[in-house]
């Protein structure tokens, strides 16, 4: 009886550690590629920008400060997110000494190129993508159609238009408080220029009776001359 107790005791107690094990540590079949999300400055990065990955394999995104997000997007459209793409959301740090940074993963399905970016500031001036900060699973060779360059390129180049648009903004609402603060301006001096003429026309008014005063004098004293 006490063999059977003890038999059936180790018998659970492979079957809890086969269970903790597995859900503790779960196994892959290919290569873990490890990718970290900016800096510990908060820089707008990704480090490495690009690897060529196998099926099986699994991307491990690491976040760093201050604010980000990986979030897949297409070639033709490097800063938006594509429909049914994947996102991680946004994940903000403030320590990147943390011992529990967030992390985000992806499994390699195929060698078809996938494209990531930040969404931090999405359609904006500071648009972190337009910075640069996008990511390239399998990207074709340099010299392609379809290189991690050419991705970059023109992710950068949304972001010099959002910062130009930025700035004819800018410069049209300044023309536009320029304006209004002129109209007023002149609205004020004309205020003023009409109540100097009245007061002039006023002042001729009492210059004319000022002269009939005068002429009255006259002919008081041509008067008195006379007698």
């Amino acid at each position: 009886m006490f063999f059977r107790s003890l038999a059936l005791l180790s018998t659970v107690a492979a079957l809890f550690s086969s269970k903790v094990a597995v859900s503790a540590y779960p196994t892959t079949s290919g290569k873990v590629w490890h990718v970290t999300v900016g800096n510990a400055t908060g820089g707008t990065i990704f480090n490495p920008n690009y690897i060529n990955a196998s099926p099986g394999d699994r991307v491990e995104f690491t976040f760093n400060p201050k604010n980000h997000s990986v979030t897949q997007s297409s070639f033709a459209n490097p800063c938006t997110h594509l429909n049914n793409g994947f996102d991680a959301g946004f994940h903000p740090v403030a320590n990147a000494s943390s011992w529990d940074l967030p992390t985000f993963s992806v499994t390699v399905n195929d060698t078809n190129p996938v494209w990531v970016y930040c969404r931090q500031a999405e359609n904006t001036a500071g648009s972190h993508c337009g910075k640069g900060m996008v990511f390239g699973l399998n990207p074709g060779a340099e010299g392609s159609n379809n290189s991690f360059s050419l991705f970059q390129q023109a992710a950068l180049k949304i972001g010099q238009q959002l910062v130009a648009s930025a700035s004819l903004a800018s410069v049209a609402s300044t023309a536009s408080a320029t304006h209004t603060t002129t109209q007023a301006a002149a609205s004020s001096s004309k205020s003023w220029s009409d109540h100097y003429d009245s007061w002039n026309h006023e002042d001729d008014d009492d210059d004319s009776w000022s002269y009939d005063d005068d002429d009255s004098y006259d002919n008081d004293y041509k008067w008195r001359r006379d007698y």
